[in-house]
C-alpha cells in the first residue's frame, strides 16, 4: 500500500514537472498581442512600445511590475494595470495624468496634476480646460511635486478639494500677499495672503453656489478676511 501511494506521489509530481516544463516553452505560451484601454492622451502605439520587448516572451515568465515601472514614468500616464490573458496575451488600462493647472515660468510651462506632481512643457494639453496660474516662482522648476512647498500645496490643494479650481480661469500669485483669482463667469475674487486657504476656501465654494442658486448679478468677491467674506452687486443697494 505505501509503494502505491509513493508510485502515485512521484507519477503526480512528474507529471506536475512536465506541465511546468511545456508552459515554460511551448510558443503556444508566448506573447503574441498586446492590448492597450483607456488611453485618450498617450496613443496605443506609443504604449505599445514600452511593452514591445515583451513580445515572445514565455507569458509565465512576463515581470508585470518592470513593465508598470516602464510605463509610469511616462509624464501623461498616473498608473498603468497590467494583466495576462492567457495563453498570450497582455492587456495594458491605463489611467492617465489629471492635469490641474499650469505655470509659465519664463518659457517654460509647467503642469501640476491631481496627484501635485509637477511635469514640465508637456505638448498635448488643452489650456482652455485648466487654470493658469500667473506669477509663479521659478523655484517650482527645482521640483517634482508640488507638496515640497507647503503652503503653496496647501492652498492649491483647498481648492481643488473644494471643487473651485474647476470653476477657474487663472490664479495670479504675483504678491502671494495679495492673491486674486478670476471664475469661469468673470468674477473676480479676492483672495488675501495663502494663510487659512481651508476656510477661504470653503467660503469662496459657499458664496459661489449662492450666486449661482439665487442668480445674483455679481464681479466681485472678497474673502481675505476668513471671517467676514463678502461680495459686492453690481447693482450694488448693499454688499452681502
Amino acid at each position: 500500500m505505501r509503494k502505491h501511494r509513493v508510485v502515485i506521489i512521484v507519477a503526480i509530481s512528474l507529471l506536475i514537472g512536465l506541465i511546468a516544463y511545456l508552459c515554460a516553452t511551448l510558443d503556444y505560451f508566448s506573447i503574441k498581442k498586446i492590448t492597450v484601454k483607456n488611453n485618450k492622451i498617450v496613443k496605443i502605439s506609443e504604449i505599445k512600445d514600452y511593452a514591445n520587448y515583451s513580445l515572445g516572451e514565455n507569458i509565465f515568465r512576463f515581470n508585470k511590475k518592470k513593465l508598470q515601472e516602464k510605463i509610469n514614468k511616462d509624464i501623461y500616464i498616473r498608473n498603468a494595470n497590467i494583466k495576462k490573458i492567457y495563453p498570450n496575451t497582455i492587456e495594458i488600462t491605463v489611467e492617465e495624468a489629471n492635469d490641474i493647472c499650469y505655470f509659465e515660468v519664463g518659457k517654460d510651462k509647467i503642469f501640476v496634476d491631481s496627484d501635485f506632481k509637477i511635469a514640465k512643457n508637456k505638448d498635448r494639453i488643452d489650456y482652455s480646460k485648466i487654470v493658469k496660474i500667473v506669477g509663479a516662482n521659478e523655484n517650482l522648476l527645482k521640483i517634482s511635486n508640488l507638496k515640497s512647498d507647503e503652503k503653496f500645496y496647501e492652498f492649491l490643494y483647498n481648492l481643488y478639494s473644494h471643487k473651485i479650481l474647476e470653476q477657474l480661469t487663472e490664479i495670479n500669485v504675483v504678491n502671494s500677499n495679495d492673491v486674486t483669482m478670476v471664475t469661469k463667469n468673470e468674477i473676480k475674487v479676492f483672495f488675501g495672503d495663502l494663510n487659512d486657504s481651508e476656510k477661504k476656501s470653503n467660503n469662496i465654494l459657499k458664496i459661489l453656489k449662492e450666486i449661482s442658486t439665487k442668480s445674483i448679478n455679481t464681479k466681485i468677491l472678497d474673502t481675505k478676511d476668513p471671517q467676514k467674506p463678502f461680495l459686492i452687486k453690481e447693482n450694488p443697494e448693499q454688499t452681502e
